[in-house]
């Protein structure tokens, strides 16, 4: 494949990487403020004959994005996070423009597998007198919290845990009432990603744990992500579920 990075920060270093290793070629690095990137801007020019864009940017840029790749006819596998309210949009722009994006929180085959362990943890401990609640951890520079990765968890135990009927973020210093899922995050040093699910019970707890080690898991799922949906030739939007078939 052809690639274009869009968002050459560490995601986007790591998935060069991970693109040279599985013999793609990185065509464009894109980003406005990297000192490495070929471009600080999206253009057909600027995108040097890319076949897909992966992009790693903020939720701030990445509709603009996305309506600037997808009038090009770019499929674009999507990382970033924190955007989901403007899913409607995004799946007009994939029509409009009968283009391919494929958007998750996370592109670990791991968190993927992890999701599904979560979501059968929490319907088999449902009405079983067990609470739960999810703690994430990353690093100091990861600009939102709690992550979608957390978010995503999130959305699989509402779904089978009817005890709980919505998220509440940390503890806002009072008492959790029992219908709330809580998420806390912490952020310190350069922690890649740890997310744990504790379900406590009246006489034992169970803690689920998904450790990152390094961002590689991270950066090859993207970089296979982006070869399914460009193989796919399909318009539309899709999800890790639809590239991994779990």
């Amino acid at each position: 494949m052809k690639i274009a990075i869009i968002g050459f920060g560490k995601m986007g270093r790591a998935i060069e990487i991970a693109a040279n290793s599985a013999h793609h070629t990185v065509v464009a690095k894109i980003d406005p403020k990297a000192p490495e990137a070929t471009a600080s801007e999206i253009s057909a020019a600027n995108l040097n004959g890319a076949e897909v864009a992966i992009d790693f940017t903020h939720p701030e840029v990445v509709i603009a994005n996305l309506q600037k790749l997808t009038a090009l006819k770019i499929p674009t596998v999507v990382g970033t996070t924190g955007w989901y309210e403007k899913l409607p949009e995004v799946e007009q722009l994939a029509r409009a423009n009968q283009v391919g994006i494929l958007y998750a929180g996370n592109f670990s085959v791991g968190v993927q597998a992890f999701y599904k362990i979560v979501e059968n943890a929490a319907h088999l401990l449902s009405g079983q007198g067990f609470d739960v609640a999810i703690h994430e951890t990353h690093h100091t520079g990861k600009a939102d919290a709690p992550s979608g990765t957390a978010k995503e968890i999130a959305a699989k135990i509402l779904a089978n845990f009817p005890a709980k009927k919505a998220v509440m973020l940390d503890n806002a210093e009072q008492p959790i009432p029992a219908d709330k899922l809580q998420i806390s995050a912490s952020r310190v040093g350069k922690v890649v990603g740890v997310h744990e699910i504790i379900f406590d019970g009246p006489s034992e707890t169970i803690q689920l744990i998904h450790s990152g080690k390094n961002r590689d898991g991270y950066a090859a799922g993207a970089v296979a992500a982006a070869a399914w949906l460009l193989a796919k030739k399909s318009a539309g939007v899709f999800t890790a579920i639809d590239w991994l078939g779990f």
